[in-house]
C-alpha cells in the first residue's frame, strides 16, 4: 500500500508535469510568412528559434483570446509616397484559418473582411477601391510602423523584445487540441494606386511580413500601442467605443495636414513663385456604428501671404446632390483662445457644402510694416496666422462611397481679376466669376504648370520673388513628366531658396 503523503507527492508532481507541458503558451513567431501580398502558413510549424506549437496550445492559444486565433503582423512595406518609416500599411482582401481534426477539414473566416461590418478582425479598416476600379468599398487594414518598439513577451517567447505592429484575430469555434493541421491563409488587397490616398497608402509592396501567434497579453499591448496609426490616412477604428457616434477618420490623417498654395496671377504665370496664399488644413468625417457618414469638420492655419492681390479662401466638400445639413465656423485670430467678433458663424447646405473660411486676406492677415506675411527674407521669425474650425451634422447619413474625394477641393477667389484658382483637374463653381464668363476650365496653363497644389505639412513656401523652379529644380521633371524624381520634387528644395515654415511653427 503506497503511503498517503508519498501519493500525494507523486500527484503533486505529476499535476506539475501537467502543467509545465501544457504550460501557459507565450507568442511564438512562425515560421512561414506573409509574402508578395500573400501567405499560407502552418500554425504548427514555428521559426528556427522556438519549439514548434503543439495541438494543445494552439487550443490554449484559442481559449486564452476568448475564442479567437489572434495573430500579431510585423508591417513591411516600401516606405514610398504617403507610406513613411513612421506609418505603413496594407488592406486584407480575405483571410481564414483552416483545421483539420480527425480527416475532417473546417475553414474560418475573418469577419468583416472584405464586407466591412465591424467586427474583431483587426483594430481599423478603411474605404478602398480594388486595383482596376474607382468604386470603394470598406476592408480591414493592418497598420505598422518600422520603429524599435518591443513587444514585452515573457523571455522565452520567440517574440520576445521584437517588433510586431497590428492584430488580426480569427474566430476559430472548434477545440482545437485534437488537430492534424493548421493553416492561416491570408492575401492582402491589390488597390487602385493611381487614385492616390487612401489606395497608394494600402498597397503592398512585394516584401514580406512575419506573422506570430499571440497571447492576450502581448496582443492588447500591440492595440493599445496603434503604431503608425496616427499618421495613416482615411482610418476608420472598428472599435465603437472610440467616440460617441462610433469612430472619426480624418484626411489626410490624425495628426497631419495638408498644405494648399497658390499663384494668384492665373491665367498668367506671373512671378511663379507660389506663395500667394499658403493654408495647411484637415478634414475628418463622424461615422455611426454602421460605418456610415453623420456630419464631419475639419481645421486649419494661414501659413503664409505673398500676393499682392486680395483673396477669399474657401474649403469644398463636394458632398452628393440631395445631401443637406447643417453647422457652424468658427475663426480665430492668431494665437487667440477665444472666437473671432462674429464667430462662431452658422450655415446651412444642400448639395456641396462651400465655406468661405478666411475673407479678404490682404486686411485680414498682416505683418507689421511688411507687405508680405511669411515669404521675405528679411522676416526672419515665423509670424503665426489665423486659425479656423468648422462642424457640420448631415440630416442624411452617407455610406463611405458617397463622401468626397481627398484632398477635396481648397480653391482660391482673386478679387483683384475675378478669376478662381482651383487645383488641376477641378472646375470653377462660382457663378459669377470670370472663368465661368471667360470659359476657363482649366488651372493648368498650355505648359502644363498648375496654379494651386496641394503639398505634404513639411513643404517649405518659397522665397518671395524665387520662381518655384528654383526653389525646388526637380519641379520642372514633375510638370513635364520627364524624370521619376520629379514626383517628390518638394522633397528637395535648395538651400536659402525657402522659408523654415516648418508645422512646428505655424501649428498653435
Amino acid at each position: 500500500m503506497i503511503p498517503l503523503k508519498f501519493a500525494a507527492s507523486v500527484l503533486a508532481a505529476l499535476l506539475l508535469l501537467t502543467s509545465l507541458e501544457a504550460g501557459a503558451v507565450t507568442s511564438v513567431r512562425l515560421r512561414d510568412v506573409i509574402s508578395q501580398g500573400q501567405g499560407d502558413l502552418n500554425l504548427l510549424q514555428a521559426s528556427v528559434r522556438e519549439r514548434n506549437p503543439t495541438p494543445a496550445q494552439l487550443e490554449e492559444f484559442r481559449t486564452l483570446n476568448g475564442g479567437n486565433l489572434v495573430f500579431a503582423v510585423d508591417i513591411n512595406e516600401a516606405a514610398s509616397g504617403t507610406e513613411k518609416s513612421a506609418s505603413q500599411g496594407v488592406a486584407v482582401d480575405y483571410a481564414w484559418v483552416e483545421v483539420t481534426i480527425g480527416g475532417t477539414t473546417t475553414r474560418f473566416d475573418a469577419l468583416g473582411c472584405p464586407d466591412g461590418e465591424l467586427s474583431p478582425t483587426t483594430k481599423t479598416r478603411t474605404a478602398l477601391a480594388r486595383a482596376g476600379e474607382t468604386s470603394r468599398s470598406f476592408y480591414c487594414t493592418l497598420i505598422g510602423d518600422t520603429g524599435s518598439r518591443t513587444v514585452t513577451s515573457s523571455s522565452g517567447s520567440d517574440i520576445h523584445l521584437s517588433s510586431f505592429d497590428a492584430t488580426l484575430r480569427i474566430p476559430v469555434s472548434v477545440n482545437l487540441s485534437q488537430v492534424t493541421a493548421a493553416r492561416l491563409v491570408v492575401r492582402f488587397l491589390e488597390t487602385n494606386g493611381s487614385l492616390g490616398d487612401p489606395e497608394a497608402f494600402y498597397d503592398y509592396s512585394n516584401g514580406f511580413e512575419d506573422v506570430a501567434l499571440v497571447t492576450p497579453e502581448d496582443a492588447s499591448y500591440l492595440d493599445q500601442l496603434a503604431a503608425g496609426r496616427d499618421e495613416a490616412p482615411l482610418v476608420i477604428e472598428t472599435d465603437a467605443s472610440t467616440t460617441p457616434s462610433g469612430s472619426r477618420i480624418y484626411y489626410p490623417s490624425k495628426d497631419q495636414f495638408y498644405v494648399v498654395a497658390y499663384e494668384d496671377q492665373f491665367p498668367q504665370r506671373g512671378d511663379y513663385d507660389f506663395n500667394d496664399l499658403v493654408v495647411g488644413f484637415r478634414v475628418y468625417f463622424e461615422l455611426d456604428s454602421s460605418g456610415r457618414a453623420v456630419g464631419g469638420g475639419g481645421e486649419g492655419y494661414l501659413i503664409a501671404r505673398g500676393g499682392g492681390f486680395d483673396h477669399d479662401w474657401h474649403l469644398r466638400l463636394a458632398l452628393p446632390p440631395g445631401s443637406s445639413g447643417n453647422g457652424a465656423l468658427t475663426l480665430f485670430g492668431p494665437d487667440q483662445l477665444y472666437a473671432a467678433s462674429g464667430y462662431p458663424r452658422p450655415f446651412t447646405f444642400n448639395g456641396a457644402l462651400d465655406l468661405e473660411v478666411f475673407s479678404n486676406t490682404a486686411t485680414l492677415w498682416t505683418a507689421g510694416g511688411y507687405q508680405f506675411v511669411n515669404t521675405l527674407r528679411e522676416q526672419q521669425d515665423l509670424v503665426r496666422g489665423h486659425r479656423f474650425s468648422f462642424a457640420f451634422r448631415l440630416d442624411a447619413t452617407l455610406d463611405g462611397a458617397s463622401m468626397p474625394a481627398a484632398p477635396f477641393d481648397p480653391y482660391l477667389y482673386v478679387h483683384n481679376t475675378g478669376y478662381e484658382i482651383h487645383l488641376p483637374g477641378m472646375r470653377a463653381v462660382l457663378a459669377d466669376s470670370r472663368n465661368t464668363r471667360d470659359g476657363h476650365d482649366s488651372f493648368n496653363d498650355a505648359a502644363g504648370y498648375p496654379f494651386g497644389m496641394v503639398m505634404p505639412e513639411s513643404w517649405e513656401v518659397p522665397v518671395e520673388f524665387t520662381d518655384l523652379g528654383i526653389a525646388y529644380p526637380d519641379f520642372l521633371a514633375y510638370v513635364t513628366g520627364s524624370a521619376s524624381q520629379g514626383v517628390s520634387w518638394y522633397d528637395r528644395p535648395v538651400s536659402g531658396r525657402t522659408k523654415p515654415t516648418r508645422p512646428a511653427l505655424w501649428k498653435w
